[in-house]
C-alpha cells in the first residue's frame, strides 16, 4: 500500500497533466465537427486493421473448411443465377431471351468482427466505399439471410445483423406466398420470429422460410431457415411462427453482399404512388 501511495506522491503532477489533457481533448472532440471527424476516422481505421490482422490468424488455421463454404456457395450462386436476369424487350414489346439484363451483383466479403449475444447485434466487414458498398445492401451467408449494411466507410462497414432489433424484412414459407415480417424477439440466437402472416397461410412445421419478392434488399428465394412451430397471435388474425436460422451467428465468416441494381427505380415508382394518393 505504501509503495502505491509514493508511487502517486512521486507522479502526482504527471498523472494530473494527463487527466487535464485527457479531459480538454474529449471536450474538443465532442464540440468541433472537424476533430471529431478525424477521430472517428481514425479510430474506425485502426479497430478496422487490428480485426482484420485478428482475422487472418484465425483463416490461416481454417482454409479447408472455408474451401468447402466456398465451393457450395458457388453451386448456389450458379443454381440462382437464371432468376437474377431480367429479359430485356425491344421497341415492339417481344422479349428478347438472348438479351439479358442482371439484376443484382454479388460481392464476397469477409466478416472480421461480430457479435450475437447482445439485444442489438453486429458485424464489421472488409468491403467499403471503394468496393462500391452502401447502406441498406443486402448480406447472405452460404447457408442463408445474414445482415443489411448500416454505417459505410472507406474500406470497412458494420452490419445490422437477423439479431437485432430494427431487422426486419419480408419473408413466406416457401410453398405460400402470403407473407410476414422477419423479426428477431432478442432471445435466442438460433431463432428468429414470422410474424404478421395471414392466418389463412399455408403453413407446416418443417417448412423452409425464404425471402420474398416484395423484400427491396434481398433477391426472392434467398432461404432463412425451418419452421419449428407456429401460433395465432390475438385476437387471431394472423400467425407467428418460430423459424430456426440456417445461418449459424456464433461462426459467421465469409459473406456475400448484395447490390440491387433495380432498387432505386421501385423506390421512385413508390414514391410516385404515395403522392398520387
Amino acid at each position: 500500500m505504501n509503495k502505491v501511495w509514493i508511487f502517486f506522491e512521486k507522479n502526482a503532477y504527471l498523472l494530473l497533466f494527463l487527466l487535464l489533457q485527457s479531459i480538454a481533448l474529449s471536450r474538443v472532440i465532442r464540440h468541433n465537427y472537424f476533430q471529431s471527424y478525424l477521430w472517428f476516422t481514425a479510430s474506425n481505421y485502426a479497430v478496422g486493421n487490428l480485426h482484420k490482422m485478428v482475422f487472418d490468424i484465425r483463416e490461416y488455421f481454417s482454409l479447408k473448411s472455408q474451401n468447402q463454404i466456398l465451393q457450395r456457395e458457388n453451386a448456389t450462386l450458379r443454381n440462382a443465377l437464371n432468376t437474377e436476369l431480367l429479359p430485356e424487350t425491344n421497341n415492339k414489346g417481344f422479349v428478347n431471351d438472348t438479351v439479358r439484363k442482371q439484376v443484382y451483383i454479388y460481392q464476397e466479403a469477409n466478416v472480421l468482427y461480430s457479435t450475437y449475444n447482445l439485444q442489438n447485434n453486429y458485424m464489421i466487414i472488409n468491403r467499403g466505399s471503394v468496393h462500391g458498398i452502401k447502406p441498406g445492401m443486402a448480406i447472405i451467408t452460404p447457408f442463408g439471410v445474414a445482415g443489411i449494411t448500416k454505417d459505410v466507410d472507406t474500406h470497412y462497414s458494420t452490419a445490422l445483423t437477423v439479431l437485432h432489433s430494427k431487422f426486419s424484412i419480408s419473408c413466406r414459407p416457401i410453398n405460400s406466398y402470403n407473407f410476414g415480417s422477419l423479426t428477431w424477439n432478442g432471445k435466442n440466437y438460433r431463432y428468429a420470429q414470422l410474424i404478421d402472416l395471414p392466418k389463412q397461410t399455408h403453413i407446416r412445421n418443417g417448412d423452409t422460410v425464404v425471402t420474398d419478392v416484395r423484400s427491396l434488399i434481398f433477391p426472392e428465394g434467398i432461404p432463412v431457415g425451418i419452421v419449428k412451430s407456429y401460433r395465432l397471435r390475438d385476437p387471431g388474425d394472423f400467425i407467428e411462427a418460430q423459424v430456426e436460422l440456417f445461418t449459424d451467428f456464433s461462426s459467421i465468416n465469409q459473406v456475400y453482399v448484395i447490390d440491387f441494381l433495380e432498387k432505386k427505380a421501385i423506390e421512385n415508382l413508390k414514391l410516385l404512388i404515395n403522392e398520387n394518393k
